[in-house]
């Protein structure tokens, strides 16, 4: 709008100081391509770059702001102001400032030559120095407001990604266990009950209140809050490798721990049941919870590992991924390796102080 009004500016000035019909149509058609050339300078989100042709459209705007002043003298009013800003916009440095002061002061001679006193050309240079410096300021603003538009648009979006991997994790590690002891209790069921019914009937209540646990987590995902007991978690845990006959040996000794470490720590006991339950032909497994000089360690060991191929490559490692940033946020590791005598070793450690951080 000011570069319209500028513009109109000119041509009234034309039109007061009656300036020939044939002259004024060059003149007027010269103040359009100013104002044309200076919304292509002023185009926002350039992203630090230049157009394409820069130094020609650059090089005709001073060429279109001087040359008038040699056949309308004092009729002319021009764009200086703009041509001094798009100085400021596309050159780097010192040079862009010195060029647009350069304007400037030629003005004020230029001003002087046209026979105005030194006064109102000093005036004159002065405010084309002042629009040189408004066209920059608010042509760098409108670049602003559309880089800040779009690190907004890419919050909302990295805000997207982070919650889909906050419950792809969660449904992966929280629910991983649960349908993994649904399984096996249905084959477990599958097979006692035709020779022991009433053990088949236990074990459906149990795998009803498995189910129902994995309800309630994928609400929990759902809200994205969810406490677990690592004791708790421990218990279960054991319940469920007894009845699929696997010798179980835990030792608790960690006391009461905050919410956070319960809540990790009950994740890393999960998946490393669940990967039990589907990579291994477990007979014997140990699970041990300790506090030891500030740092809780949970360890989750098994034999039977299964090492062929197909289940191998059914291994995408997600799981243990997860449990790496589980535990990354509290300052804690994870080691997961399988050792030579067929045991699979999963490590857990948590410093205390770390996730009270």
């Amino acid at each position: 709008m000011t570069m319209l009004g500028y513009l109109l500016l000119g041509i009234v000035s034309m039109l007061a100081r009656q300036v020939p019909t044939s002259e004024m149509a060059w003149g007027a058609g010269i103040l359009v391509a100013l104002f044309l050339l200076q919304n292509l300078h002023s185009l926002p989100n350039r992203g630090g770059d230049r157009p394409r042709y820069w130094i020609w459209t650059l090089s005709m705007q001073g060429l279109l702001t001087y040359i008038p002043f040699l056949i309308l003298k004092d009729s002319w009013v021009g764009m200086p102001g703009y041509f001094a800003g798009s100085l400021l916009l596309f050159l780097r440095g010192k040079v862009s400032w010195l060029s647009a002061s350069a304007v400037a002061i030629s003005m004020f001679f230029i001003e002087q030559h046209l026979g105005s006193d030194g006064f109102s050309a000093f005036y004159y240079a002065c405010g084309v120095g002042t629009i040189g410096l408004s066209v920059f300021g608010l042509t760098r603003l409108g670049d602003l407001l559309v880089e800040v538009q779009a690190a907004r648009a890419e919050l909302a979006r990295l805000a997207v990604a982070r919650e889909r991997d906050r419950v792809a994790r969660d449904l992966h590690d929280l629910l991983g266990y649960s349908l993994s002891a649904i399984t096996l209790k249905g084959e477990l069921v599958y097979r006692l009950v035709n020779s022991h019914p009433e053990r088949a009937c236990e074990e459906i209540s149990t795998m009803l209140a498995i189910s129902r646990q994995a309800l309630s987590d994928v609400r929990m995902v759902a809200s994205s809050y969810r406490d677990m007991s690592l004791a708790a978690e421990i218990a279960a845990t054991r319940a469920v490798l007894v009845s699929a006959d696997i010798a179980t040996v835990v030792t608790v000794d960690c006391g009461p721990l905050e919410d956070r470490v319960n809540t990790v720590l009950s994740t890393v006991l999960r998946e490393g049941v669940s990967n039990l339950l589907r990579h291994s032909k477990a007979q014997n497994c140990v699970i041990e919870a300790i506090l030891d000089k500030g740092v809780v360690r949970l360890r989750v060991e098994n034999d039977g590992l299964n090492t062929s191929p197909s289940v191998t490559a059914r291994r995408d490692g997600r799981g243990l991924d997860n449990l790496c940033t589980r535990l990354g946020e509290l300052g804690g590791t994870l080691n997961a390796a399988a050792a030579e005598d067929g045991w699979f070793r999963l490590t857990a450690l948590v410093p205390l102080s770390g996730a009270a951080a």
